[in-house]
């Protein structure tokens, strides 16, 4: 599994190459670590290749990676230019200087993209109120529990019917606590989405199956079965 699974997108392939990326002001980002890995990518890909999105969100922005797969994926399915990812991240100016931005703008994908540089807790209450809804969403913002616990529950509501979410680094203490709690009290909104045979095959390994077996998958999906109808004393269980 190479950059060479990324031949839809020149840009992509570079940053996964090089491991280099450049902000404003030639700012560069050396030996980059916090790029969301290639099985992540490669699965996000297969899923937009299967589902064939129309909207699509993700929190977290950073260095643009995932954000290349998405917008890439929109405008190979042939939809016009018309700002169908959403990409929500307070820090891309403060930490990244405008690396995903600038990212997005080489590869001439800018205007699938709608960034916002605001805090999901404040943005997915404001595209709800806009009656926008996703086809697919992607979490890997904040790992505090209590922001990872907010975009679980807007995302709830605002992924369309048969809508997936993908929760990434499933195995931080805060976001797993988190996806404890949506299988325990959430079940009748959101059901477990197998991710195997999205995944690239060479990573279907016996690591990744014992890894699953264990609930230590770093990639872990939800799928929309009906707009939630919990009532205001819905039973509470423990998780």
């Amino acid at each position: 599994m190479t950059a060479d699974s990324f031949s839809f997108c020149q840009e992509l392939q570079e940053l996964l190459t090089s491991r280099r990326a450049l902000g404003r002001n030639g700012k560069v980002f050396e030996s980059i670590g916090t790029l969301s890995s290639v099985n992540n990518l490669i699965t996000i890909r297969n899923l937009c290749l299967a589902l064939k999105p129309r909207r699509t969100l993700e929190v977290g922005l950073c260095f643009g990676s995932s954000a290349l797969v998405f917008t890439a994926s929109h405008r190979e399915a042939g939809h016009p230019p018309e700002r169908q990812h959403i990409a929500l991240d307070p820090f891309q100016a403060s930490s990244w200087a405008d690396c995903g931005l600038l990212t997005i703008d080489r590869a001439g994908l800018s205007g699938w993209l709608d960034f916002r540089p605001v805090f999901s807790s404040l943005e997915l209450p404001v595209l709800l109120r806009e009656n926008r809804d996703f086809d697919l969403i992607y979490i890997d913002g904040s790992h505090i529990f209590e922001d990872v616990m907010v975009d679980a529950y807007f995302t709830s509501k605002l992924l369309a019917q048969d809508g997936i979410v993908l929760f990434d680094d499933s195995t931080d203490p805060h976001v797993a606590k988190v996806l404890r709690f949506i299988h325990a009290n959430f079940g009748e909104i959101l059901a477990p989405f197998p991710l195997d045979s999205f995944r690239a095959k060479s990573a279907n390994s016996l690591k990744y199956h014992v890894a699953k077996f264990l609930g230590r998958s770093q990639l872990t999906a939800f799928q929309k079965l009906k707009v939630s109808d919990r009532p205001w004393n819905a039973p509470f269980r423990n998780f």
